[in-house]
C-alpha cells in the first residue's frame, strides 16, 4: 500500500503530517508491523529458532525465536520495561488485542503485566522510536521459505549469505525497504513527522514548509568550512532530539556570518556582504533592500538571543517552535543568496 491508497488522500483531506506524538493509535498499528515481521520469519536471520526434527545440528531456520528477539529488545530499548503501575490505578480491561507470540489472554480478563510490546501501554516517543529503529536494523525477508509437515507443521526458512553485508555497503536489505514503507504509511495516515531514512533510522521530517528546502540544500560555495556548516546545520535540525536543533541553530548562524565574507573576506565583512548581495539581486533595487534589511534583522536576532552568545541579558527562545521558526527564515535566506550567485548545486 501507498499513501495514496486511501480515498481521503487522493482527494486531499489527508492528515498532515505536523505531529511529533506517538498516538496510542499508531504506538498499536507500531506493534502490529512488528508481529507481522515476527510471524513471517523477517527477523528469523537475527533471532533465529531451530525446532525442525529433521535437522539434528541446528542449521535450519524455523522462524524467530520471539524470546531472544524480546529479551534484545529490552536491553536495548531498556525504557520500554517500566515497573507495574500501584494497586490504586485503574487499569484497562476492555481489550481484546493479541499479544507477541501467543494467544490474547486478555479476553474478558485483566491486562496482564510483563509484555514490552502491549498495544495498549504507549511509550514515551523516544522509547517508540527507538524500538521502531531496533527493529528496522534487524529486519530482513528470508530468501526462501518451505513448508515442512514432518512430525509437526512448521515452516523453513533460509537466507542468501551476500544480503547480510548489503547493509553495510549502504544497501537495503530485503525486507527493510517494505518496513520502511510500512512504517511510513502508519505514520502518514496518523499525521506523524517522522520516518525512516536511507540509513534505516527514525529521522524527523521537520515542519512542512522547511522539508523541500532542507532536502534540497546542497551548498557548493567554494569554501569547504563553510560547505561543512551548512551541511552539519541541516542534518542536526532532523534530529530527534531537541537539543540538536538548538545547536543546528547556532551552527546556521555561525555559517550566515561565514557566509557575508565570501566575496572581499573577513577583514571587509559589510562591504563583502554588500557585494554579496548585489550579485543575488542585480536587476532589483527594492528587492535587494529587503534582502538587506532582512540579514541586518537576522544579524540582531542571532546576536540578542541565546543562539550564538548566551551571556546574562540575552532573551531566551520560547519554545522549539520559535527555534524551527528561525532556523526555516533564516535557511530561506541563505538559500536564496547561494542559488543566486551560483553557489548551490543543483
Amino acid at each position: 500500500m501507498t499513501e495514496s491508497t486511501f480515498y481521503s488522500d487522493r482527494v486531499g483531506q489527508g492528515r498532515p503530517r505536523v505531529s511529533e506524538i506517538i498516538t496510542s493509535g499508531a504506538w498499536a498499528g507500531i506493534t502490529v508491523l512488528i508481529q507481522q515481521r515476527i510471524n513471517d520469519g523477517s527477523l528469523a536471520r537475527a533471532f533465529p529458532r531451530y525446532d525442525c526434527p529433521d535437522d539434528r545440528g541446528r542449521n535450519t531456520i524455523t522462524g524467530t525465536d520471539e524470546e531472544k528477539f524480546l529479551h534484545a529488545l529490552k536491553a536495548h530499548v531498556p525504557k520500554l520495561v517500566e515497573p507495574p503501575a500501584p494497586p490504586h490505578e485503574e487499569q484497562d480491561t476492555g481489550s481484546d488485542e493479541i499479544f507477541f507470540g501467543r494467544p490474547s489472554p486478555r479476553a474478558h480478563t485483566q491486562a496482564p503485566t510483563g509484555s514490552p510490546l502491549d498495544p495498549d501501554k504507549v511509550p514515551d516517543i523516544a522509547t517508540a522510536l527507538d524500538v521502531v529503529d531496533f527493529v528496522a536494523l534487524h529486519v530482513e525477508q528470508p530468501s526462501y521459505s518451505k513448508p515442512h509437515s514432518w512430525c509437526f507443521e512448521h515452516t523453513d526458512y533460509s537466507f542468501d549469505a551476500q544480503q547480510a553485508n548489503l547493509h553495510f555497503n549502504g544497501g537495503l536489505k530485503p525486507g527493510q525497504e517494505q518496513f520502511q514503507r510500512d512504517v511510513d504509511l502508519l505514520f502518514a495516515r496518523n499525521g506523524i513527522a517522522f520516518a525512516i531514512g536511507d540509513d534505516m533510522c527514525v529521522r524527523r521530517l521537520g515542519p512542512p514548509e522547511a522539508r523541500s528546502l532542507v532536502s534540497d540544500f546542497r551548498p557548493d560555495t567554494g569554501d569547504p568550512q563553510l560547505d561543512v556548516k551548512l551541511n552539519d546545520a541541516m542534518a542536526r535540525f532532523l534530529s530527534r532530539n531537541p537539543l540538536d536543533r538548538r545547536d543546528a541553530l547556532e551552527k546556521l548562524w555561525d555559517a550566515f556570518e561565514r557566509l557575508k565574507t565570501l566575496e572581499l573576506g573577513g577583514d571587509k565583512k559589510k562591504a563583502s556582504a554588500e557585494q554579496l548581495l548585489v550579485r543575488a539581486v542585480p536587476g532589483s533595487e527594492p528587492f535587494r533592500e529587503l534582502l538587506e534589511t532582512e540579514f541586518r534583522t537576522l544579524t540582531s536576532t542571532g546576536n540578542n538571543f541565546t543562539i550564538r552568545h548566551h551571556e546574562h541579558g540575552k532573551h531566551d527562545l520560547p519554545d522549539g517552535s520559535a527555534v524551527d521558526y528561525l532556523f526555516v527564515r533564516l535557511a530561506s535566506l541563505i538559500s536564496l543568496v547561494l542559488r543566486n550567485t551560483g553557489r548551490m548545486d543543483t
